[in-house]
């Protein structure tokens, strides 16, 4: 009885850690909810009633890994906020979210169908433990006939082969059961480690002059949350404007769901330091290496190096102490961009992206074809776009859709770009490109110790399409990095060179179903008695 009555008695003294007389829970609810790149603010709003005098507010339920420092309290009523604190509940855990309900309904499911098929595999053991207990035919004095061992043996056989069936059949049920329990259960696990954390509480206390309203605005910051930029890039034909359609990929694992928040989608990120950097004076010396005394059998090496006037002798601890007075400082935080969505949106603490519409922009482009047919022999549709800059375009990936049909994936990085940005909108099958070897042309001889070979490449575009295009078609002429080996440029067709690169370009355009070719040759001569790759 005295044990029952201290236990009790600590209980009640662990509660009154958490609770008061004077301690009233304030119902919140999320409404709004601010995402960084890393990390989001939530704001959250509750009220309720309280009497005269001192009061403490609780906002309960809230995550663990929220950062203290970012906590904010606003109270709007006729009362007093005496103090906030941040305190975490050991004594309670979150609350057990729908996905743990179903799985754990699941769970019991599963073992109530197993045990079921794990009886059946028992009853059909037992009856063929019975069956072939009683497989003697006749006695042992008297024989048996021919038709009745016939019988006999027809039943035994079918009626075993019966039971066999069913055992396997019920056996191969129970091997999937179990690997259905298992991944439940790890799922379970997984699940229950999250809810069993404690739970973050802050404590509102509040001095009133009367029986009032108290509402209370909070906001704090969580760390595991963010999103990820993604495009959609949309043009119908090579005369209107590209549709780029700008997305979030949401995601977060805070341990309490976002339901129907108000979202406002930032580029900034709370975990890069705004704090200025600071140019330290950077001290030089002359290097001396170690000088070694010898005292005996042993050598004793002394390190000695002169820094900012001041003699080092070799301490290990006073080396230590020089080396934590560098200091290092990150770089300033970049502007930041806040995108405030009309809609309302759900967003589940399970970690998965959602996605969520930022905005649509239609941006002019000047669309131009390339190809380098060495590489593909295709040719692929770009828009060169100016102007981006107003829409804060992050680096991301971008689903190509062009004249109705996907076509790919690519990359836009407006960080990377000056004033145009460059996209790539995927393969024009209407634009057929070739490069084909002008064999007539291409020889191999032989010139005193030397021998010269000689190339040639015929390049090929036809547009098929009902509409006028431009095109740019890229090559290269080899460039030698050897004395021996000698380069003559015969044939460019006019293209622009790179004498550095050996970079040819030529740019046109090219009628509805015209074609155009090209030609490029050139001489590569080196010795006979080695070998290059060409």
């Amino acid at each position: 009885m005295k044990k029952l009555i201290l236990l009790i008695s600590l209980f009640l003294s662990f509660n009154t850690i958490f609770s008061s007389e004077n301690e009233i829970i304030v119902p919140s609810k999320i409404k709004e909810v601010t995402v960084f790149q890393k990390g989001a603010q939530v704001y959250k709003s509750g009220s309720v009633f309280i009497n005269t005098g001192v009061t403490d507010l609780l906002i309960t339920d809230l995550p663990r890994n929220i950062n203290q420092q970012s906590i904010q309290v606003k109270g709007f009523g006729n009362f007093i906020i005496l103090s906030v604190n941040y305190r975490l509940n050991y004594l309670r855990s979150q609350k057990q979210s729908k996905e743990i309900k179903v799985l754990e309904d699941s769970l019991d499911f599963l073992k109530y169908k197993k045990k079921d098929i794990e009886n059946k595999i028992e009853i059909y053991k037992a009856e063929e433990g019975i069956l072939l207990a009683n497989k003697s035919i006749g006695g042992d004095q008297s024989g048996v006939s021919v038709t009745a061992l016939k019988e006999a043996m027809n039943y035994f056989h079918s009626k075993l082969n019966e039971i066999k069936s069913k055992e396997l059949e019920l056996s191969k049920s129970l091997v999937n059961i179990n690997e259905s329990l298992n991944r439940i259960q790890n799922q379970l696990n997984s699940l229950r480690t999250k809810r069993n954390n404690p739970i973050s509480e802050i404590v509102v206390k509040v001095l009133a002059k009367e029986k009032t309203k108290a509402i209370l605005d909070l906001k704090y910051v969580v760390y595991n949350a963010g999103w990820t930029p993604e495009y959609d890039l949309r043009a119908i034909d090579i005369n209107n404007p590209v549709q780029l359609n700008y997305k979030a990929k949401v995601f977060q694992s805070s341990g309490e769901d976002w339901k129907d928040v108000k979202l406002t989608i930032s580029t900034g990120n709370p975990q890069i330091s705004g704090v200025k950097p600071e140019i330290y004076p950077w001290y030089i010396s002359f290097y001396e290496p170690l000088q070694y005394m010898i005292r005996g059998a042993r050598s004793m090496p002394m390190a000695k190096a002169v820094y900012n006037e001041v003699e080092i002798m070799d301490s290990e601890e006073d080396v230590m102490t020089e080396a934590e007075e560098v200091v290092f400082e990150t770089t300033t935080s970049q502007t930041s961009v806040e995108f405030n969505i009309d809609i309302s949106y759900t967003i589940p603490a399970d970690g998965k992206a959602y996605t969520v519409q930022i905005n649509e922009f239609s941006l002019d482009a000047d669309y131009t074809y390339y190809a380098a047919p060495k590489l593909v022999e295709a040719a692929f549709l770009l828009a060169q776009i100016t102007g981006w800059e107003q829409y804060n375009l992050l680096p991301g990936s971008a689903s190509i859709f062009f004249e109705g049909t996907y076509v790919g994936n690519s990359n836009i990085n407006p960080r990377n770009t000056n004033d145009t940005l460059n996209l790539s909108l995927g393969r024009d099958e209407s634009i057929v490109v070739s490069r084909t070897k002008i064999k007539d042309f291409e020889s191999q001889r032989v010139i005193g110790v030397n021998k010269k070979e000689t190339f040639g490449y015929e390049i090929e575009i036809r547009n098929n399409k009902n509409s006028d295009i431009s095109i740019i078609i890229n090559d290269q002429f080899p460039v030698s990095t050897n004395k021996e080996i000698e380069v003559e440029q015969i044939e460019k067709s006019g293209a622009k060179l790179n004498e550095t690169s050996g970079k040819l370009s030529w740019e046109f355009n090219l009628k509805s179903r015209e074609s155009k070719k090209l030609e490029m040759k050139y001489s590569v001569k080196y010795p006979k008695n080695k070998r290059i790759e060409l």
